[in-house]
């Protein structure tokens, strides 16, 4: 992989981390405006998306350094955290609505 396209698929990454910042901004205030039992399941929703979302941070950083052996295994990893984060979320957007 070339170092455009590396560049490339950090820069993707780094823009879904920040897109998933946003939507989870906008689920906090949702948490704020609900009752107590479901603000309690808002509450817990978001911080297991932001566990998720820490760990595709934490991948992220190590595809920044990484050698091109260690690339092509952290892409895939950090690739199947986005998909797992990224069901969470739909499953998280359409139980709240």
């Amino acid at each position: 992989m070339s170092s455009e396209e590396r560049k490339a698929f950090i820069e993707r990454l780094k823009s879904r981390l920040d897109e998933l910042d946003e939507r989870i901004d906008e689920y906090e205030s949702h948490a704020r405006e609900a009752g107590s039992k479901a603000r309690e399941e808002y509450h817990e929703r978001l911080a297991e998306m932001r566990g998720r979302r820490k760990d595709l941070a934490n991948k992220l950083d190590e595809l920044r350094g990484a050698g091109e052996v260690q690339w092509k295994k952290l892409k895939r990893e950090a690739e199947h955290t986005w998909d797992a984060l990224q069901h969470s979320f739909n499953y998280f957007k359409s139980h709240f609505k």
